[in-house]
């Protein structure tokens, strides 16, 4: 991961608005400017003369070995005392506190402040600069390099999705197949999920984010399979709506209309086009045949090292789309009390139109 470019851009944001320090917290956030993966509990402070990461003492060797350059300091911290084979702070905020101390303008990723951070900022006489805006936005602009690591973890989600397809057969459970899904998914090179898998058939299928159950899966009805893989902290998404037997006419028919709005949304998407535009597109197509009220979910949202970053695909939002933006596109029919239909894609915004990455194909039975 090259993270040298991203803390080159964190450098550009403190210039322009003249911040002496950034304080950093929220795993996403760290993992994105050092590399580091699952960094619990870290906090990074960056000031111009460089940058600090404060670990908690139980991970003090994973992360000093994960860090490729002289320029990071790494500072073990333990709230309990214990009797340790290297030197350690035992008040991570205090630590800080002291060490901005003459600092006038900092700034802060508001959205992932935890009770820590919250301590700090109650005790600081430091003007106190909110650029979670700034980090959000900087995350949903991918570089190559982030872009080839979704790639290959979506490459990852539909192979595991093929092989359990190949391997499903009536009287499996619903947690069955996700255990299928996830062991596929690792045997691939996951490093994990990306979120909790959902394997949704019968009714349960009307839930778009339906607990997976004992039940066995039901034949002849939709089979939704949401699933998404980690590699290398970067996250996939997919959706694909499956049968075990042939579907009856209606969900056939329902079937057909969802694919026909993913399709059409995604010849629509592009640079600087609409966020709000885009979910229109979508239920202006589903109101067409008089299902728009059934889709009660936004239209998608960017992926990354979180599988829900900015942007969020809906209605009222005031953003458009930007070349390295990687987004899904997920509609869905469910109808309450009979079934329920969701295919997902995800898509990357180029600078002169879009590339979807999937390479499978919608009907898989």
């Amino acid at each position: 991961m090259n993270s040298v470019t991203n803390l080159n851009k964190l450098r550009e944001v403190m210039s322009s608005k003249g911040l002496e320090s950034v304080i950093i917290c929220g795993q996403p956030n760290i993992t994105y400017f050092t590399g580091i993966p699952k960094p619990s509990g870290m906090l990074m402070l960056v000031t111009n003369d460089g940058i600090t990461l404060l670990t908690p003492l139980l991970d003090y060797e994973r992360i000093s070995a994960s860090i490729s350059t002289r320029d990071i300091d790494v500072i073990p911290y333990s709230r309990y005392s214990v009797r340790a084979y290297v030197d350690y702070i035992e008040d991570p905020v205090d630590y800080i506190r002291r060490r901005l101390s003459g600092i006038s303008k900092l700034g802060i990723d508001l959205n992932y402040i935890n009770y820590s951070i919250y301590r700090l900022i109650k005790v600081l006489t430091t003007d106190v600069i909110d650029i979670s805006n700034d980090i959000q936005f900087m995350r949903s602009i991918k570089e190559g390099y982030e872009v080839e690591l979704i790639r290959k973890a979506l490459r990852i989600s539909e192979e595991a999705l093929m092989r359990t397809i190949n391997e499903l057969d009536y009287g499996v459970t619903e947690l069955g197949v996700v255990g299928i899904l996830e062991k596929f998914m690792r045997d691939l090179g996951a490093d994990g999920m990306a979120f909790d898998t959902i394997v949704a058939s019968g009714i349960n299928s009307v839930y778009p984010h339906a607990l997976p159950s004992s039940n066995v899966v039901v034949p002849n009805t939709p089979i939704i399979m949401d699933l998404g893989a980690v590699y290398r902290s970067y996250s996939s998404d997919i959706t694909r709506t499956i049968s075990l037997g042939k579907l009856p006419s209606d969900e056939s028919k329902v079937f057909e209309v969802v694919v026909e709005v993913l399709t059409t949304t995604e010849d629509f998407v592009g640079p600087y086009v609409k966020v709000s535009e885009v979910d229109g597109m979508v239920r202006g197509v589903l109101s067409r045949y008089g299902l728009d009220k059934y889709f009660i979910h936004s239209t998608g949202h960017g992926v990354g090292i979180e599988v829900h970053e900015y942007p969020r695909i809906a209605h009222g939002v005031d953003e458009i789309l930007r070349p390295g933006m990687v987004i899904t596109l997920e509609p869905g029919i469910y109808i309450p009390g009979k079934f329920g239909v969701r295919i997902e894609d995800m898509v990357l915004i180029t600078k002169s139109g879009r590339e979807v990455l999937n390479t499978l194909k919608y009907e898989l039975t």
